[in-house]
């Protein structure tokens, strides 16, 4: 799957929140997440614009993340391929579901992997039919809003980045307005 992806800073999550609303976006979750991203044995994930996650996920509105186990958490690993332009985050994208965090970790540190900080964000997601809105309050950075697609192929991704084109339009942003730049590159940034 090739995850096509915008990323930009916002005044105000409210704001955002009842222009999605107005454009036809359901709220889903409000969700605690914490992302523990990994270095690479072989090579710099940081230099090959690679990315390598360990996600933890806590419901914050008491919804079921996991099929018939309401309030528990759900453990997400993720590989994130190089970016694939150079105007959105877009990136082949590889996602399994973890049963356990701790082993996880584990064993990703046991084959050499390194820990690298922590990334902390309350997250509110709504979606469209094709299109999923992210509006982040990120610990240290503050406020963002992510704007996704996920398509099959990279023939899919002009198509998709232009329908996100068209919803940052109608939020009254573009896409000179957006950022490449991950959450971990962002605070690792602030601490140099």
């Amino acid at each position: 799957m090739v995850e096509v992806e915008i990323k930009l800073k916002i005044d105000s999550c409210e704001a955002i929140e009842a222009k999605l609303v107005e454009l036809g976006f359901n709220k889903s979750h409000t969700l605690q997440e914490t992302d523990y991203y990994y270095n690479g044995v072989d090579r710099d994930f940081r230099s090959s614009s690679e990315a390598l996650r360990l996600r933890l996920v806590e419901a914050l509105d008491g919804g079921a993340l996991v099929a018939d186990r309401p309030g528990e958490s759900l453990v997400q690993l993720t590989y994130k391929g190089p970016k694939l332009d150079n105007v959105s985050m877009s990136r082949v994208e590889h996602q399994v579901n973890v049963e356990e965090f701790e082993t996880m970790h584990t064993i990703l540190c046991s084959l050499g992997y390194k820990p690298v900080m922590p990334v902390i964000k309350l997250r509110r997601e709504y979606f469209s039919e094709e299109m999923a809105a992210c509006v982040d309050t990120v610990d240290g950075l503050g406020d963002f809003l992510e704007l996704e697609i996920m398509v099959d192929n990279e023939e899919g991704r002009e198509g998709a980045l232009g329908t996100i084109e068209k919803v940052l339009g109608s939020l009254g942003y573009s896409l000179s307005d957006t950022t490449t730049t991950s959450y971990l590159s962002m605070l690792e940034k602030l601490k140099t």
